[in-house]
């Protein structure tokens, strides 16, 4: 981290190289998650128990659904409750066009549509996918309580070596850098609402956010000390409800029917625009930043650079325009103006950069959070059912806190308008087709209202919020109520605070639980370290500032979230298949073949490999071979499978010769262009054949598993593939 702003800036790369190459991916696996979920309330694995069939909920409703809000979500409506939907309502430069509108009262629901979108069932997707799997694993076979013990249903035994150590550090990992940089970034927040109280306190002291996050960091480590069943959860159910205490308060201060207008009107374009929404790609604006050569916007890499694929249509697009003749028709749009001149042909569309900004660095967010929050949700659902956990650990918070987010966006638009009546006639102004603001023009500067009119306005209680920072947002919006804008205030400070405290508590919690191999009881000593760590990273990150610590670290657990998009595939797939074994589905069925794909990791010597495994020798010539002459590895799969000698050997051929093709055709580089193109279609083939004869010899071998398994294990690792298959041949049909 020492390189500043240098450091944010590769970081920002990365995250943008993730999220530019993998928004199909994030998109489309959190809605299969979505579905899945929400199908599992339509079988009859609904009613089983996180715990043996006798047990009881291990916490009362109000306790349980405290602890895991406060865990899940709390913070965030404090901090962007209604930033996040001023940004999309009044934000310059990025602007969103998700949905048909005609007029600013179509944009501001947009702005609250999006909000909700981003903060709502896809938001918590991640979360209780976890949690299932973790809590059926965990409480019904008596595995401890880790983020390895969630995969046991598809690796078996093999959680217990490297692969297992791996997938516990990548959580900690995110789980500690998750929570300090919540921490770092929200003693911002913490600082100015002191410092709207007592204009004595410097919101941007350094000794004010250190105590800050100290005094936060002593809190949270009481709060462990004393243990789930009494610090994390009273201190969890007072901070909900001073949250509740707010939003009444808030609610009744305004006008109600107002508010409840916008919260129905609300939750009636999300369920009528949610689909869209949730598989909505961006294709046609991120191909236009691609091809314009447009900034990635966290990074210095235009997108083009960081693209995989063709991006080629740059350079004929300049040979075009370098070819032109004065006087002749077709003039290119690219140049000073090339955002206008695309506006003008194409009309007003989202910003090429606005997916990474928000929807897939949502996605990540949560994605990074979910070994977290999803293992802490399944700590403390102990005896609850299926049912029970997807209805109060995942609709439930999801309606709770559109309700949330709803007040407190509508309140803030609301305000915004007040202030461009006011204040906004002036040409240029406010554009509503674009959200654009010209602070100037609405007599604010740097951020503070200027002009006579502005600054009277903001005694009377009004800001323009698309002109203010937006850590002052929620304080300026609570302004008009007269002399309960202090009680408001002082109500955010608290929440804020224990929010803070109640996610820096339950992150020491989990991490105390996978360090200790899901001992319950750890020692106080670990606790405290954990807790200690977490403050110690936040306040080195506070003190490198936003530009660099901060955003740094946020990047590197986006980019952590794409390997864990992966792992949540595969933890759905447990999932299943741990509920089929409780309901005696799969009694006669192998947990998995001879070999695991993943022993290279141990040098093909694992800790918990089989009596009939081959020896690590035999191993790593199986691998060789897989890469380079999978002839063996294919022929003796088609034998195992029933097929002939001459068809055996005959597809042996056909796909070593494909593998030879891939490796020729790469070779050869001065060839033309299309040759890479035919080298990796014959990969493609090759490992699509692989997938196929993989699927067969497990269900020959009454093997677990699914297509989705054969065909990942083929395409991502097909030389260990090619091996693992040709040890199950070699191996009786009767081996387990």
């Amino acid at each position: 981290m020492a390189g500043g702003s240098n450091t944010r800036l590769e970081v920002g790369d990365w995250q943008s190289w993730v999220t530019i190459n993998f928004t199909w991916l994030y998109i489309g696996t959190q809605d299969v998650w979505f579905v899945f979920v929400l199908a599992l309330l339509f079988t009859k694995y609904r009613h089983i128990k996180l715990g043996k069939d006798d047990e009881e909920p291990a916490f009362g409703d109000y306790e349980w659904f405290s602890m895991l809000f406060a865990c899940g979500i709390g913070v965030g409506l404090y901090s962007l409750g209604v930033q996040e939907p001023m940004g999309y309502y009044r934000g310059t430069g990025n602007a969103a066009k998700k949905i048909p509108f005609d007029n600013d009262d179509q944009r501001a629901q947009q702005a609250i549509l999006i909000t909700l979108f981003h903060w709502g069932l896809h938001a918590w997707i991640p979360y209780v996918t976890v949690a299932l799997t973790l809590g059926v694993v965990c409480y019904r076979q008596g595995r401890p309580m880790t983020i390895r013990s969630a995969f046991y249903p598809v690796l078996g035994e093999n959680i217990y070596g490297l692969v297992g150590d791996l997938i516990d550090a990548l959580s900690i990992a995110c789980t500690t850098f998750g929570v300090c940089t919540s921490l770092g970034l929200g003693v911002g927040v913490i600082a100015t609402t002191m410092n709207r109280l007592n204009h004595n306190i410097n919101a941007d002291s350094e000794t004010v956010k250190s105590l800050i996050i100290w005094c936060i960091t002593a809190a949270a480590t009481t709060s462990v000390l004393c243990g789930l069943k009494v610090g994390i959860k009273n201190l969890s159910q007072i901070t909900f409800s001073i949250g509740l205490i707010f939003l009444f308060s808030l609610v009744l201060a305004d006008s109600p029917f107002f508010l409840m207008n916008s919260f129905v009107q609300s939750m009636g374009h999300y369920l009528q625009w949610i689909t869209v929404l949730g598989w909505d790609c961006d294709t046609w604006p991120q191909w236009t930043g691609v091809v314009t050569r447009a900034d990635n916007g966290w990074g210095s890499k235009t997108m083009a650079y960081l693209t995989w694929g063709r991006t080629g249509a740059y350079d004929a697009i300049q040979a075009a325009t370098a070819a032109y003749t004065a006087g002749e028709a077709g003039t290119t749009m690219l140049g000073a103006n090339t955002a206008n001149n695309i506006a003008t042909a194409w009309g007003s569309t989202t910003g090429a950069q606005w997916i990474d900004y928000w929807t897939i660095f949502y996605w990540g967010w949560w994605i990074s959070w979910a070994p977290f929050v999803g293992m802490f949700i399944a700590r403390i659902s102990r005896g609850r059912t299926v049912q029970q956990v997807i209805m109060g650990a995942f609709i439930a918070p999801c309606i709770f806190g559109f309700f949330f987010l709803t007040v407190l966006g509508t309140l803030g638009i609301k305000m915004q308008r007040v202030a461009e009546l006011a204040l906004g006639n002036d040409s240029g102004a406010v554009d509503w087709e674009t959200g654009a603001v010209d602070c100037d023009k609405m007599g604010y500067t740097t951020k503070q209202p200027s002009s006579s009119a502005a600054i009277e306005l903001a005694n009377q209680g009004y800001y323009a919020l698309a002109c203010r920072d937006g850590n002052d947002q929620i304080l300026d919006m609570v302004e008009p109520y007269g002399s309960l804008s202090r009680w408001f205030q002082l109500l955010i400070l608290v929440g804020v605070i224990l929010y803070f405290v109640t996610s820096s508590d339950s992150g020491s919690y989990v991490d105390d639980l996978v360090s200790s191999q899901g001992y319950e009881a750890p020692p106080p000593f670990q606790k405290i370290y954990w807790a200690c760590t977490e403050g110690a990273l936040a306040q080195a990150l506070v003190t490198m500032g936003t530009d660099g610590g901060l955003k740094a670290v946020r990047s590197i657990s986006i980019v952590a979230g794409l390997p864990y998009t992966l792992a949540i595939n595969f933890m759905m797939v447990a999932l299943w298949r741990v509920l089929k074994e409780e309901s005696g589905e799969l009694v006669n069925t192998r947990r998995g073949f001879n070999t695991c794909i993943f022993d290279f990791l141990e040098a093909f010597k694992p800790e918990t490999g089989g009596a009939n495994a081959p020896d690590q020798k035999a191993r790593l010539v199986s691998v060789a071979k897989g890469l380079l002459y999978p002839f063996d590895a294919v022929r003796k799969s088609h034998l195992a499978v029933g097929d002939d000698e001459r068809t055996s050997t005959f597809y042996g051929a056909i796909m070593t010769a494909l593998v030879y093709l891939w490796i020729g055709l790469l070779a050869a580089t001065g060839a033309g262009a299309g040759t890479h193109t035919i080298a990796w279609l014959m990969l493609c083939i090759f490992c699509f054949k692989l997938a196929g004869l993989r699927r067969r010899l497990r269900e020959a071998r009454n093997v677990a598993g699914n297509v989705m398994e054969d065909y990942s294990c083929a395409m991502l690792m097909y030389p260990f593939c090619a091996a693992q298959m040709e040890h199950e041949a070699d191996a009786s049909d009767k081996t387990a």
